[in-house]
């Protein structure tokens, strides 16, 4: 009762602030792997302190795919695009913004997203697995 009471305050204390560091990474310390460790860490707590039956409606097997898979693709297409612009010298359209403004880092933000996702999952399923044994 006492875990259960006390999750409940950490667990929406630990999403606001991995979300937190994850949308500022590109200004302040803390990037897309330490906002999604905390975020992975939270889903954690709520597991262990719900139970897994009770995070399954939430956070399962094909949110997790489906969340990696899209983050992934993402991240490869904006860094290959990126590359190939900057490598041909060619101007890419992405707006570079102005130094101190949340939305000012260019491909940055989009990208310290999809990390977090990918993190956060990543910890989720290797903690699944090895608490159960298997994940569906």
């Amino acid at each position: 009762m006492i875990l259960k009471a006390t999750s409940f305050v950490l667990v929406a204390m630990m999403m606001i602030f991995g979300n937190y560091v994850v949308l500022n990474g590109h200004l302040t310390p803390g990037s897309g792997f330490s906002g999604g460790a905390i975020l992975g860490a939270a889903f954690i707590l709520y597991a262990s302190a719900y139970g897994v039956v009770r995070a399954h409606p939430f956070i399962n097997f094909k949110v997790c795919c489906r969340t990696m898979s899209v983050s992934l693709i993402f991240y490869a297409l904006a860094k290959g695009y990126s590359f190939y612009t900057g490598a041909n010298h060619i101007p890419s359209g992405i707006p570079l913004g102005t130094p101190g403004n949340l939305l000012s880092g260019g491909l940055i933000l989009p990208l310290n997203i999809v990390v977090g996702f990918v993190v956060a999952c990543t910890m989720y399923v290797i903690y699944i697995l090895f608490s159960t044994g298997e994940f569906n």
